[in-house]
């Protein structure tokens, strides 16, 4: 059982990460030296799950050891107020460092960190991934690939395309990275038109406040997951369902599951406009749910 007030951890996973500790402390200072030379932003946390702190690194004095961060919010203050331990990160090339540092003063909108121990380099893979929160929805469409839906009934087709004949596959974007995107479907109408391994096909990326992006991709791996739904969780069918089943004669508890498709879709070409745009996205959602 962790101890409260006990330090955050900024050790890598082993059976998933590639991860590379620094122990020098001129080596630990050369690099978050850096990220303040190239005012990268950091997140704070105040544990391993914890709510994340924006904040931006103004000022680095290896002489007496200190770390300032700036730019914290009120949210973020109280957050990080009466902590010992903040556990850092950031994005430097394509590695996300760690470090987990003691807490020496802080003032309003600051926070001064001591210089720690160690820092830790993880790269899962070639390209980082990033989640893409709901409140900035993403989409990437497949023109070639229609979906038929006189085949299908109206509960089981998204709403929105239940007027045409015929309609491009559009997929919602669930994480993104340099190298391509996860995506993510309820309707199986959509998900059967594709498969693993396939390649040569043509798509329109769609991000909040860009113009559409067209990229060659290719489909990499497929997935359908089935998961149990909290009852504060239902949609609209999922609770008109409820009411009926609530209304009959069932004494016994129920559990409602719904079933999703996620399929692994990689770029086969990164123009320079596509990463310029893949970039801008990304900052935007690796802080969206922070304070």
């Amino acid at each position: 059982m962790t101890p409260p007030n006990a330090p955050p951890q900024a050790n890598a996973s082993p059976q998933r990460d590639k991860a590379v500790a620094f122990t020098k402390r001129e080596q630990v200072c050369e690099i978050i030296s850096e990220a303040n030379r190239l005012k990268l932003q950091v997140l704070m946390r105040t544990s391993n799950d914890g709510r994340a702190v924006r904040g931006m690194i103004e000022h680095v004095e290896t002489a007496d050891g200190g770390i300032r961060i700036g730019s914290i919010s009120p949210a973020g203050d109280e957050l990080l107020k009466g902590q010992d331990f903040i556990k850092v990160e950031f994005i430097l090339l394509s590695k996300k460092l760690v470090f987990v540092a003691r807490v020496r003063a802080r003032a309003t909108g600051k926070i001064l960190l001591a210089v720690p121990d160690k820092l830790v380099a993880i790269e899962r893979r070639n390209n980082v991934r990033f989640r893409v929160p709901s409140t900035h929805a993403a989409f990437i469409e497949l023109p070639d690939r229609k979906i038929d839906l006189a085949r299908f009934d109206a509960p089981f087709v998204p709403y929105f395309l239940r007027d045409d004949v015929h309609s491009s596959a559009r997929l919602r974007v669930d994480d993104v990275s340099l190298g391509g995107v996860a995506c993510f479907t309820r309707f199986s109408a959509v998900s059967d038109l594709l498969r693993a391994d396939e390649e040569g096909l043509m798509a329109t990326l769609y991000f909040p406040n860009s113009s559409p992006v067209q990229v060659p991709v290719s489909v990499r791996w497929t997935k359908k997951t089935s998961a149990n739904i909290p009852m504060g969780k239902f949609d609209i069918l999922q609770r008109f369902l409820a009411s009926r089943i609530r209304s009959g004669n069932i004494s016994e508890p129920f559990q409602m599951k719904e079933t999703y498709f996620r399929i692994g879709i990689q770029f086969s070409e990164v123009s320079k406009d596509l990463d310029s745009t893949l970039r801008t996205f990304i900052r935007l959602v690796q802080t969206a749910e922070s304070v």
